[in-house]
């Protein structure tokens, strides 16, 4: 792979980071401790969906008055605490499951757990541990990709056999991750997964099963990773494309602003996704031709105020609207464009501040640069059309004289 794609995102806005790999999330990772002459063992497992448990055994510690587990979600800050009967065996082995169907976990998520036994004199503490919170009902194959120049690492996850999906889909990652950079208001980028699923549906279940309402090409930016699904896999490039462009603008937008990056409106958010994902989408620039050449395209007030892309029309005029803005105006004008939306601007604020226009102005200047480009090919081709009929008119003259010669 040709690192010199990400080395401009390393060293310009973007910086991943790899810290919070270094510990073990793996379903039923354990430590254990020597404590004074003693043993601490610490475990945890799950099944998708159903329940959790934390498995802890200890012996020679000594007499212990109460047992406590404490477990945190994700990146939150507050922790939850359940009290453990201690039992009367000298040799402690407790568990304790967290019932799935009523406590829904974020699925893809880390779960930080650790114990406190209170002895006579002290509190023995367990060392917090981390277990990776996945969809166990597959085996998943997985790429791990890290910049040789130290920024940081993307694991890529995906079932069946081989290893061409998953090296499609690093590729693709490290092809749009630069092209994000200078579009977004951004310092670094945390480590994220990217999980590819064989079908919509089982991608859907998953999210159920944790208790998320599922909306086909909905993407899940709060939960830190970047979910795809792959059906054909000779259409595998084309569907990575679109689902990946979407997915890593969003991930990167709720890292750099958090909630306020909900305050975007869907046309922002799409058009950004169609910068970064190099290639042309057909149904959709028909669309727009169309509607361009019927005088039906949206009006941009209406986009900018929050219309969902619920079209081909749609989506294809967020595209070209941003490109027409970071061709017009530079990458800065996205970025502050973003930002203002973020802090919650309304419509004609947002394009006031960053591009000093109204709704209707915009809309008047990308229409005319629509419209000047087409008369421009149209004069071109109406030239080699002109050309070639005068050439096939000489060419006839010249046979019928030929002959009169002879």
């Amino acid at each position: 792979m040709n690192r010199s794609l990400f080395r401009p995102l390393r060293l310009g806005l973007l910086v991943l980071v790899c810290g919070l790999w270094s510990f073990g999330w793996l379903p039923g990772a354990g430590v254990a401790a020597a404590q004074e002459g003693g043993v601490v063992r610490s475990t945890a497992d799950y099944v998708y969906g159903q329940t959790m448990r934390f498995h802890l055994s200890a012996a020679d510690i000594g007499e212990v008055r109460s047992i406590t587990l404490f477990f945190r979600l994700g990146a939150s800050p507050d922790s939850f605490a359940v009290a453990i009967d201690v039992p009367s065996d000298p040799v402690i082995e407790v568990s304790y499951a967290l019932d799935l169907t009523q406590t829904r976990l974020p699925p893809f998520s880390a779960i930080t757990y650790w114990w406190e036994l209170e002895r006579v004199d002290d509190t023995l503490i367990v060392p917090e541990q981390i277990i990776s919170y996945t969809d166990d009902q597959f085996n998943w194959s997985q790429l791990v990709e890290t910049d040789e120049a130290g920024g940081g690492s993307v694991r890529i996850h995906w079932t069946g056999e081989g290893t061409e999906l998953g090296e499609e889909a690093r590729d693709l990652v490290f092809e749009m991750l630069p092209r994000i950079g200078p579009l977004l208001p951004l310092e670094q980028v945390l480590p994220f997964d990217v999980y590819i699923y064989p079908s919509t549906a089982d991608l859907g279940a998953a999210l159920r099963l944790a208790g998320r309402d599922f909306q086909p090409g909905q993407t899940y930016p709060d939960l830190g990773v970047v979910l795809a699904t792959v059906v054909n896999l000779r259409t595998a490039e084309a569907e990575l494309r679109h689902e990946l462009s979407r997915g890593l603008v969003d991930l990167l937008l709720f890292q750099g602003l958090g909630q306020f990056a909900y305050n975007l409106p869907p046309w922002l958010n799409r058009g950004l996704a169609g910068a970064v994902r190099g290639a042309a989408d057909a149904p959709r620039d028909d669309a727009l031709r169309a509607a361009v050449s019927s005088a039906t395209t949206l009006p941009v007030a209406e986009l900018c105020a929050g219309r969902s892309i619920d079209s081909d029309l749609a989506a294809a005029q967020s595209e070209a609207l941003l490109s027409f803005i970071a061709t017009t105006y530079g990458d800065a004008a996205v970025r502050q464009l973003v930002a203002a939306f973020a802090e919650g601007a309304d419509c004609p604020t947002a394009l006031q501040s960053a591009l000093q226009l109204s709704p209707e102005q915009l809309e008047a200047a990308w229409l005319r640069s629509l419209r000047s480009g087409e008369g421009g090919r149209s004069a071109a081709e109406l030239a080699v059309w002109i050309g070639l009929a005068l050439a096939g008119f000489g060419l006839a003259g010249l046979l019928l004289i030929r002959p009169r010669r002879r």
